[in-house]
């Protein structure tokens, strides 16, 4: 029976299952298929496609839990949704394993809608998809210390993703280690008899168990780039990428109690009492596990040119590190035993035994470090990579582990009591001596600082990894916010980027080195709206005609991240960048044009105090009423302009 169902009319359906073959785990597509606007699909096997399947705008697509779409090669996969009408993956129930596109096939993503995946929403194997106008979002992890990725592309894939958004993909959370276990019951010493007058000594108790390591946080990566494989990222937007929380460790298992000493047994001699076994030693505890990273982008060994351009990343964080485990506590040595009551007279009574040792308090445990957070990351490009006209925001490093606090506990050990002697008691037994506790626990370490970064370069050999151009970085709390970190022989070149210093610790740093190039402003971007998301610029803000719009024809910049165009000159902003004015970050600031017609308060509102006004500075041949060429001269051309633009409305 075909696993495939869909909504279609009996004879749509007929042929799409002579499209498909059957098996035991997967249905398969050999030939051409079309699912038409407007049908609702759903897949309870992997589906595989061999042949070439379409999908047009306004399908629906539900796929259950932990089954895959799966082009292999040969085989093609073009989504062809479109604006209001996109092409809607998600799961039919639980979560279910993303679109993988096997080396040697092929097909488009648009308009595509792919949500609730489990490790990986996109998987691309060597072959080169385009991704437009998608939106990837809730990815979780499989399991345990294991990543998450909304495009994962690898062995010399090269893929471009466009006019996108990428969102909500968070790393797993590492599970708490287990405490350690008790150590097990003592045994008490047995008790003199006619073989052996002294008292058993009790045995020592057991030691407390170690306890479980907390387990670490997954990695978080919007679009990651493994193996050779290189992307062309621009026009989107990545956001609430969370790397998983480390878990805490577990407290140590504490000692058993030494077993008491046995009595000592009356003969003709005087039996000594046993001693008391010593204390049991306390468990280690566990260390906390280690927060996941974070990442926009993040490229290793690319075969090519990356390019990140016109793109807004913001709240990218790490995972924070998992607490330090206690230490467990060390246990009371046993009671020593009583000596021998003889009942005769002057003979004395036995000693008491002596409490046992106690065992050692361990120490707190190391707490997990914490995630680190970069918006993108560039490891050895064989080419210089171009991070062009973003705007990033919110790159923030996760919380390290706090440390595992040590026993604090002085409780004494006894030893037992002496015998009474024989009548008139003259010769008492001696108690036996109490151990003190020893409280050698200290507290465990925190666990280390991560960087937040804006860009991060690494390259074991010298040169240019990256070239940033017309950037805004403003990357969030001062501590450990960088717009830049550099690893090895790095090099990030520096060119027109904005710097928040209210919100980083520094520009940059690491091993590598970083050239402030041409130019940079420092100041406050003046987002429009930051607590909303909207990190649209203001008029008077740094980055307005600050940039150097040298590259802009190179990586085809027309417009900006909301479709306005690139270039725009304000006229009230002196001109500060290179060639043409261009804005710094991902939006330029859109020039609202004058309203030729509002002479008069209140302004932005037409009507008939501005005719008067109007009027007024005509007759008086005022230049604010010489609306139309030829300028100097005052004529009809200016009645009939400002008639148009009062017809008109103000914008």
């Amino acid at each position: 029976m075909n696993r495939l169902t869909t909504t279609l009319k009996p004879a749509a359906a007929l042929l799409a299952m002579l499209a498909l073959t059957g098996g035991a785990n997967a249905d398969t597509i050999v030939g051409d298929l079309t699912w038409t606007a407007g049908q609702s699909i759903t897949i309870d096997e992997d589906l595989i496609i061999q042949g070439t399947l379409t999908v047009e705008p306004g399908v629906t697509v539900s796929i259950q839990n932990g089954f895959r779409i799966v082009v292999q090669s040969g085989g093609f996969l073009i989504v062809n949704g479109a604006e209001g009408q996109m092409s809607v993956f998600q799961p039919e129930s639980g979560r279910w394993g993303g679109i993988h596109y096997d080396n040697g096939s092929g097909g488009s993503l648009s308009y595509a809608a792919i949500r609730g995946t489990v490790g990986q929403a996109v998987r691309i194997v060597g072959t080169s998809p385009v991704l437009q106008y998608c939106e990837i979002s809730d990815v979780r992890a499989a399991g345990e210390e294991m990543d998450v990725f909304g495009v994962y592309a690898s062995d010399n894939a090269d893929i471009e993703v466009v006019w996108s958004t990428l969102f909500n993909i968070v790393g797993s959370t590492g599970s708490d280690g287990a405490w350690g276990a008790g150590g097990t019951a003592s045994v008490n010493g047995e008790n003199g008899d006619g073989g052996h007058l002294d008292g058993y000594n009790g045995s020592p108790g057991g030691p407390g168990g170690a306890a479980g390591h907390g387990k670490n946080g997954g990695d978080a990566v919007a679009i990651r780039l493994a193996t050779g494989a290189t992307a062309s990222v621009s026009y989107t937007e990545i956001s609430s990428i969370v790397g998983g929380n480390g878990g805490a460790g577990g407290f140590g298992g504490s000692g058993s109690r030494g077993g008491n000493g046995g009595n000592g047994f009356a003969l003709f001699a005087v039996g000594n009492g046993g001693n008391g076994g010593s204390g049991g030693n306390a468990g280690a505890a566990g260390l906390g596990g280690h927060g996941g990273a974070a990442s926009a982008v993040w490229a290793s060994d690319p075969s090519g040119q990356v390019l990140v351009y016109q793109n807004l990343f913001h709240s990218i964080s790490g995972g924070d590190g998992g607490a330090g485990g206690r230490g467990g506590y060390g246990a009371q040595g046993g009671g020593g035993g009583n000596g021998a009551p003889t009942e005769l007279l002057f003979v004395c009574g036995g000693n008491g035994g002596n409490g046992g040792a106690n065992g050692f308090d361990t120490d707190g445990a190391r707490g997990g470090d914490a995630g680190m957070s970069n918006a993108v990351v560039i490891e050895n490009a064989p080419v210089r990579a171009v991070v062009s006209q973003n705007t990033i925001v919110n790159t923030l490093p996760g919380a390290r582990g706090v440390r595992g606090a040590r026993v604090d506990s002085t409780t004494p050990s006894f030893g037992g009591n002496g015998a009474v002697g024989g009548w008139p008691n003259y010769c008492e037994g001696i108690d036996g001596t109490g151990q003190a506790r020893p409280n050698n626990g200290v507290n465990g370490a925190y666990g280390s600082y991560a960087d937040g970064a804006g860009l991060m370069a690494s390259s074991p050999t010298a040169g240019i990894q990256v070239q940033a151009i017309n950037n805004i970085f403003s990357i969030g709390a001062p501590l450990n916010a960088f717009a830049f970190s550099t690893g090895g022989d790095a090099i990030i070149a520096s060119d027109s980027n904005l710097f928040d210093v209210d919100s980083m610790e520094d520009f940059f740093t690491g091993s590598g080195t970083t050239s402030l190039g041409f130019a940079f402003a420092i100041g406050d971007p003046m987002f429009a709206d930051a607590g909303s998301a909207n990190y649209r610029v203001l008029p008077g803000s740094p980055a307005i005609d600050a940039g150097d719009s040298f590259n802009v024809a190179f990586l085809g910049m027309t417009t900006d991240l909301d479709g306005n165009a690139r270039i725009v000159d304000d006229l009230d902003t002196l001109n500060s960048g290179l060639f043409e004015p261009i804005d710094i970050g991902a939006y330029e600031l859109s020039v609202t044009p004058d309203c030729l017609a509002d002479f008069s308060e209140p302004f932005g509102v037409l009507d008939f105090s501005d005719v008067l006004g109007f009027l007024t500075a005509f007759g008086s041949m005022d230049p604010a009423a010489d609306l139309s060429a030829p300028f100097g001269a005052f004529d009809f051309s200016d009645v009939l302009a400002f008639l148009s633009s009062f017809g008109a409305g103000c914008p």
